[in-house]
């Protein structure tokens, strides 16, 4: 997602992984994907490499993208680039992109046993190589809440992530619970589209928290009004919130949705 300060991941109690229960007559993302199911997000942190352009890129991705439709491991492809970040003068990323390849388990699976053994994957794994080097990472991510509809049909949009760990005292059952409260006390959200907790699983040693949560705003007139009801009162419920765990602070990236299974 962007050029901000990255160092991704960290394992948190498998406990704190229990998603938000949804409604039994519930929608499904865009491909099939059941929001009430943990999702994996290969998360790939990217660097160009001397001399490579994002057009050689972008003309790989679609070579990918056609590469998953033929082998039948399509997944969510999201492109996500820094707007408003934690960096500064003396403390930028070096990291140009992110991308998040959303799917459900069985098929990120199936999905790396096709690259790693196809010569048409391993070819594509060639050109990657040779393009950019991206570092690349596993997560988790459960769905809190969401409007199903407004995410299925957004396709640029703003995520603000937070970065947070549990406080030491407070069990995870307790932040479970504080989640479901929260969630259950905004049905329809406060200018945003979608909750996620993203939580790192492999390759996170380095992560500024434990998980994150990521808010989805499709425009800023979604994420402006998020920030006037923080304002104007909602402080108080961010503040309580505080009181379980520790966080880094907002930041966001604007999000592209390159891909989603079916289309």
């Amino acid at each position: 997602m962007f050029k901000m300060k990255i160092s991704l991941f960290t394992a948190i109690v498998v406990a704190l992984l229990a998603p938000f229960a949804m409604s039994d007559n519930h929608e499904v993302f865009t491909g099939g994907m059941d929001p009430q199911a943990p999702m994996n997000a290969q998360t790939q942190l990217c660097t160009l490499n001397p001399g490579k352009t994002m057009a050689q890129y972008n003309r790989l991705s679609q070579k990918y993208i056609a590469w998953s439709k033929k082998h039948d491991v399509e997944t969510t492809v999201i492109r996500a680039n820094n707007f408003i970040s934690h960096d500064n003068p003396d403390n930028r990323s070096n990291t140009d992109f992110i991308e998040f390849l959303v799917s459900d388990h069985e098929t990120s699976a199936k999905g790396w046993e096709l690259w790693l053994s196809t010569p048409d994957g391993q070819k594509l794994n060639d050109e990657w190589q040779s393009i950019a080097k991206c570092d690349l990472k596993m997560a988790t991510v459960y769905t809190r809440w969401a409007n199903i509809e407004a995410m299925n049909s957004s396709k640029n949009r703003f995520a603000m992530w937070n970065w947070c760990t549990r406080k030491e005292g407070i069990s995870s059952d307790s932040l479970m619970a504080k989640h479901n409260s929260i969630a259950a006390n905004f049905p329809d959200g406060v200018g945003n589209i979608g909750w996620f907790t993203f939580i790192p699983t492999i390759g996170g040693a380095n992560a500024p928290g434990t998980f994150a949560n990521i808010i989805i705003f499709p425009d800023m007139a979604g994420l402006m009004k998020h920030k006037q009801w923080i304002a104007e009162g909602g402080w108080k419920v961010r503040q309580d919130y505080y009181n379980y765990v520790d966080c880094k602070g907002d930041s966001v990236m604007i999000e592209e949705i390159r891909h989603q299974p079916g289309t």
